[in-house]
């Protein structure tokens, strides 16, 4: 499936009907009106973005904003487009529009329906075309102006409605101490969209700056800010833990194979025969990584995608997470990735939350579960492990890892 199609599929298709089209670079037509438009980026075989095409001021912010999020390259490429619509110049792209018959009501189109949600008189997005595995549409917001106006993520099948509906309870749960921490952005509205649920979160400030600029580990306090440690128990009374393992007691049978899984089965016992109690956050980010956070010029850490969010966690997952999804990105292959170098990085967040170091091994097994659970059961919903990130021959050197840890 084309990336085009993909997206339609994501976004348009609850509305699409006899009276409403999504259709590229269309003629004039007295019989059809658009509803909204936008450019694709770079060409229709490989778009990865959606631009509006609408009021110049819009289509530049769009451009322009947030530039300390994205890469070099990327910003110059923008920069170019922003300025040849800032002086009103035509943009040589493919033109995407959304119809709707003359003299009909448009059902329900996205634009329309965040506006009134967030009462605008209008909306502008740009959108992200996602392929992967764990697609989903996100539109980014701006008014008439170019200001930015909020992050919309939308819902279109059983396992993007969890996401999204995830993430809305998980930020809408969310205590915000004044003063240093860890932020997050306030859900501005969650509702349904034929159907299907859709969160809109607040405008990050314009000034952040991400990933590509290394916005710096986060540090025990700014984790705990927005997790907190809320009592302790054994590593098996957790919530998430018990959900975890009923996730993968309950994967189709063959998805992983007999090895892998025999090894799973051997770390799940281990890790649920202890007793030791260890510390508990209120629950955990579930995918805190560079991409997903950006300090801004006052050094305040702010996270998004908290998608994959549960509660009542093995306090240190989230430092966890951060180093391993730092270490395989600068891997040449994940089997360089060694778990124990992992543990090791997260050790000052384990002892901040009061953690045993006799017991740190097996916040690291839990992790390796979590790792193996996600990619099994992105395999199981997609039909194999081809677009899944991990192999399972790297997730048995995982699981191996831990055994051996836990001694």
């Amino acid at each position: 499936m084309q990336p085009l199609a993909m997206l339609e599929q994501q976004l348009w298709a609850p509305a699409v009907s006899e009276d409403v089209r999504v259709v590229l670079n269309p003629e004039p037509d007295p019989h059809w009106r658009d509803a909204e438009a936008y450019r694709v980026l770079p060409r229709v075989a490989s778009a990865r973005m959606l631009l509006p095409d609408g009021p110049r001021a819009a289509v530049v912010g769009s451009l322009m904003n947030y530039r300390g999020l994205r890469r070099r390259r990327e910003n110059l490429v923008r920069a170019a487009l922003g300025t040849a619509a800032r002086v009103g110049l035509p943009f040589p792209l493919p033109r995407l529009a959304v119809q709707v018959r003359a003299g009909t009501t448009a059902p329900g189109l996205p634009l329309a329906v965040l506006a009134e949600a967030l009462g605008r008189e209008a909306l502008h997005a740009s959108i992200g075309v996602r392929t992967g595995a764990n697609r989903k549409a996100t539109l980014q917001l701006v008014d008439a102006d170019g200001a930015p106006a909020g992050y919309a993520k939308f819902g279109w099948n059983a396992v993007a409605d969890e996401f999204v509906a995830t993430e809305a309870r998980a930020l809408a749960a969310l205590v915000r101490e004044p003063g240093a921490g860890m932020l997050a952005p306030r859900v501005l509205a969650s509702l349904d969209f034929h159907g299907h649920p859709v969160v809109v979160t607040e405008p990050l400030p314009g000034d952040v700056r991400g990933s590509y600029d290394d916005p710096g580990p986060p540090s025990p306090a700014e984790i705990y800010s927005l997790c907190p440690v809320h009592r302790s128990g054994p590593i098996h009374s957790t919530g998430h833990y018990r959900a975890l393992v009923a996730r993968l007691d309950g994967l189709d049978d063959g998805i992983m194979h007999r090895e892998l899984g025999e090894a799973v089965r051997a770390l799940t016992a281990r890790t649920g025969t202890l007793h030791a109690p260890v510390p508990v956050s209120s629950r955990w980010h579930g995918d805190l990584t560079a991409w997903n956070c950006a300090r801004d010029s006052t050094g305040h850490l702010w996270a998004w995608d908290w998608e994959s969010s549960e509660t009542d966690a093995v306090a240190g997952l989230d430092a966890l997470h951060w180093d391993f999804s730092d270490r395989r990105l600068r891997a040449h292959h994940l089997a360089d990735v060694r778990l124990g170098e992992c543990v090791a990085a997260a050790a000052p967040h384990l002892r901040a939350a009061g953690t045993p170091q006799s017991l740190h091994p097996a916040v690291g097994a839990v992790y390796v579960l979590t790792v193996v659970e996600r990619a099994a059961t992105l395999a199981s919903r997609n039909g194999g492990w081809e677009k899944v990130w991990i192999s399972q021959a790297a997730l048995l050197g995982l699981v191996g890892q831990a055994l051996t840890l836990m001694g």
